[in-house]
């Protein structure tokens, strides 16, 4: 039989043995709660389920196709992966192939969310938030967006290929470099005849944002008629591409098919001048033209060009 010491030598040891155990146990819990979580789509996955890849499908993944300005079949193989890798290293994002937040902000992409039916402010004009745009656009930092933070606003669209409405939405945000936050706008200003979110407004965005796509690509004769994505686009291949992102054309035209097209005369937004040779066009104030590359490197140019010798015509509505 044991002695007393001994006995009691052996209950400690027993008792430091059973403590052990339980610490190791609640400090594993955690991490099979964190596993369990993102197994079951909890909390953990909730940042990666927002994200878009390959082997997905469905509507969010036909909306990133549109703003892409590639065929909207709402399945990301192969072809959109490559188009999102080249949107992702032409505007300085990481390319890695996958429409993560970032990607789709940029893009203009809504969140998979549904919009909150609270009375959270989601537009500003004044505090905080004005105070960083206008130290990133280089203005009078006042936090008050007044008539000089919209010209400056506008002014920056303008040379981004963005709708120039003087209205700090998600897109200007993103080509400012100030992260996602409130839109931001001029008290009184952007209402239903110059909002900024009406469904012209958005189908513009969506032509620059195609025409953005293909503004540095070289120029090639016959380009962008016998497929949409090409090597090169010539000068009608390139409206054709363009007016097709915003859902304003389903079939390419040549310059002689865009002197028909449409409505006579000039547009308020769009407006595309063509003759037998050649074809370009201006959506608010700026030229979209395969000539412009000489002085730019791109496809845009504020400089405008005669139009004598050319046919005006503007999408129905624009």
């Amino acid at each position: 039989m044991p002695t007393e010491p001994t006995y009691l030598v052996r209950r400690v040891l027993v008792a430091v043995a059973v403590a052990a155990t339980l610490a190791l146990t609640a400090a594993a819990l955690p991490a099979i709660d964190a596993a369990s979580a993102q197994q079951s789509g909890g909390p953990t996955a909730t940042v990666a389920s927002k994200s878009l890849k390959k082997g997905m499908r469905g509507k969010r993944v036909r909306q990133l196709q549109r703003a892409l300005g590639i065929p909207a079949d709402g399945i990301f193989g192969k072809g959109t992966k490559r188009a999102v890798k080249r949107y992702q290293r032409r505007h300085g994002l990481t390319v890695d192939g996958i429409a993560g937040p970032q990607t789709l902000a940029s893009l203009g992409v809504g969140s998979p969310r549904k919009a909150s039916s609270g009375s959270k402010k989601t537009v500003s004009s004044r505090g905080g938030g004005v105070r960083e745009l206008q130290r990133a656009l280089g203005v009078s930092a006042d936090g008050i967006f007044g008539p000089g933070t919209q010209a400056a606003v506008k002014a920056f669209q303008r040379s981004h290929g963005l709708t120039a409405d003087g209205i700090v939405g998600p897109q200007t945000r993103s080509a400012l470099g100030i992260g996602p936050g409130k839109v931001l706008k001029r008290k009184g200003r952007g209402g239903s005849g110059g909002g900024g979110s009406s469904r012209q407004d958005r189908i513009v965005r969506a032509v620059i944002r195609a025409g953005n796509e293909i503004a540095r690509h070289p120029y090639k004769y016959g380009g962008g008629h016998g497929s949409w994505v090409d090597s090169g686009y010539d000068c009608s291949g390139s409206i054709s591409y363009a007016l097709r992102g915003g859902g304003l054309l389903n079939s390419s035209l040549d310059s002689t098919g865009f002197m028909s097209w449409g409505r006579p005369g000039k547009g308020r937004r769009i407006t595309i001048y063509a003759n037998a040779g050649h074809a370009y066009m201006v959506i608010d104030g700026r030229r979209f033209d395969t000539s412009a590359r000489s002085e730019t490197g791109s496809r845009w140019t504020n400089t405008m060009r005669s139009p004598a010798g050319y046919v005006a015509r503007h999408p129905a509505g624009f």
